[in-house]
């Protein structure tokens, strides 16, 4: 067994490395955990929100929510160069270790397996309310957010966001918000809570959510509580990132938190023997990707950025953004088109990514001096997505969140024709809100059309989602006929462009879908 083990060892480090016991970065995978007792009291090691979190949506605490034993760390540190932050869900640890360390490692009962990080990160950084955005009002109104679930009063009351990133600067001494409700925050890289160092950059992406200046700049959820966590040491490029951020990701679910966002992407390491290659896009093999997939399994909605790769020598989606079950988020300009730096997807195994799409490229940002201004990077269209998805969830808060991702991408632009520059395409939060209500609740609800007034179309949603055909009328306020058509086998949505070849004014439109027959004003603007 060991024999075979430095084999593999020698071909994964060389034999220099060997030959000079160089510290090498590897996952320390446990036996089947002992302390099962603990599953009678979760509340010792999960909180009431967690769990709460859990019971919403019929999720059974389980082994992989149990810490992993403290005297099995203690013993791995005493033999290893250095430890790092454990993970609960993978029932692991990152260590840094020798070739001899790791024999050593293997002689323990209690460990499994040591495996090698191949894997690297390369950070990709860069009721009706009177809201009054400011500067943020074309991100905002390009997914419908103000027409949708902010329109109906749902700000993100009652969800809790947890964002990893890079640093905080500025969260503590610029004012973004009169009611900005950090709940805690926590320093997986230095230790300890003090999150407002280092990096500018989780500021930034915080502000596209929380902020709250009326007339100035609303933030997607500006009413929803935070948990700041850094995560990445923005000083270096090394795989224990990648188990900062899993670490990070526990401490968020143990906060019970109900999103995650996190604005951070992985493929190159500072060392290139640890790089993944294109290939290991599967959503399974990655690290932190597994970590991603965890975190969702628990009921958390996971949002990340699809990575800032796009149009160079890797320009495929980052890692963790391959993960199965998480939303992927990619960057489109205020024309809606795909950023040339947004990763393209798909996974390697073939899985539409990225999930959807939010501006990114010209986005507005606050920085750490207060001043706002324009960013590009997938970076802050992930949060943009994030704080919408929790207005999206509290308006229907028994979905569960693979129920949200689905709605965020039924309700886009490019769902019949997604790409894997666009993904899903850009959401419509006022269709994505009526078609989770019909999904969680079962209600038949009317087909909505929007927008009206409207300019020279007309887009129509489907909450049943039944591919069915179409009969379109338009009459003027004499009855007669000025236009009709028919939509062959539409489903979800659709979208008809009568606006080019009728003069402005007052109409009223008659259509038929199933058994679903009826009228509504519309007004054609000039």
């Amino acid at each position: 067994m060991k024999s075979r083990l430095l084999v593999y060892i020698l071909m994964m480090f060389s034999f220099a490395a060997i030959s000079q016991e160089v510290a090498s970065p590897c996952m320390v995978y446990m036996k089947a955990k002992q302390n099962t007792e603990l599953l009678q009291q979760p509340e010792l090691f999960l909180s009431k929100r967690s769990l709460a979190r859990r019971a919403r949506q019929s999720i059974t605490v389980s082994n992989s929510d149990l810490p992993v034993e403290a005297h099995r760390l203690e013993t791995v540190s005493h033999v290893v160069s250095k430890i790092g932050n454990s993970s609960r869900w993978l029932n692991a640890v990152y260590v840094t270790a020798t070739p001899t360390e790791i024999l050593d490692l293997l002689d323990l009962s209690f460990v499994e397996s040591v495996q090698p990080l191949v894997g690297g990160m390369a950070a990709t950084r860069i009721v009706e309310l009177p809201l009054n955005y400011g500067y943020s009002n074309d991100q905002v109104a390009q997914i419908n957010l103000d027409q949708g679930p902010h329109r109906s009063g749902f700000l993100g009351e009652d969800k809790l966001i947890a964002v990893l990133d890079a640093g905080f600067v500025g969260a503590n001494t610029v004012t973004i918000s009169d009611d900005l409700d950090v709940i805690g925050t926590r320093n997986f890289v230095e230790g300890g809570q003090n999150v407002y160092q280092g990096s500018s950059h989780g500021f930034s992406v915080l502000s596209t959510m929380a902020a709250s200046m009326d007339g100035t700049y609303i933030g997607t959820a500006p009413s929803a509580s935070y948990l700041l966590i850094k995560t990445e040491d923005e000083l270096s490029e090394t795989p224990e990132e990648m188990i900062n951020w899993i670490a990070g990701a526990e401490y968020a679910d143990s906060m019970g938190v109900d999103i995650i966002n996190s604005s951070l992407g992985y493929s190159e390491f500072d060392d290139p023997l640890d790089n993944y290659t294109i290939a290991d896009l599967d959503g399974r093999t990655s690290i932190i990707s597994l970590g991603a997939i965890a975190a969702a399994r628990t009921g958390i909605l996971v949002v990340t950025s699809a990575g800032n790769a796009g149009g160079g020598p890797w320009n495929k989606i980052t890692f963790p953004a391959d993960a199965d079950s998480i939303l992927t988020v990619g960057s489109v300009s205020q024309f809606g088109q795909a950023s040339s730096f947004s990763s393209r997807g798909y996974t390697a195994d073939g899985r539409i990514k990225p999930n959807i799409c939010a501006r990114g490229e010209g986005a507005v940002v606050y920085r750490p001096d207060g001043t706002i201004a324009y960013a590009n990077g997938t970076s802050f269209s992930s949060p943009i997505m994030a704080g919408a998805s929790a207005c999206l969830w509290q308006s229907v808060p028994n979905a569960t969140a693979q129920q949200v991702i689905r709605a965020l991408e039924v309700s886009s632009s490019h769902f019949y024709s997604r790409n894997e520059k666009i993904g899903h395409g850009i959401p419509n939060l006022a269709f994505a809100q009526a078609y989770l209500e019909s999904l969680v609740n079962g209600v038949v609800l009317e087909t909505i059309i929007y927008p009206n007034p409207f300019p020279d179309y007309l887009e129509f949603f489907f909450p049943d989602g039944e591919a069915l055909n179409v009969e379109l009328e338009l009459r003027d306020l004499y009855g007669r006929t000025v236009v009709s058509d028919l939509l062959i086998s539409k489903r979800y949505q659709a979208i008809w462009a009568p606006g080019d070849i009728i003069p402005a004014g007052t109409y009223f439109l008659f259509f038929k879908r199933g058994n679903e027959s009826n009228v509504r004003r519309v007004i054609k603007l000039q």
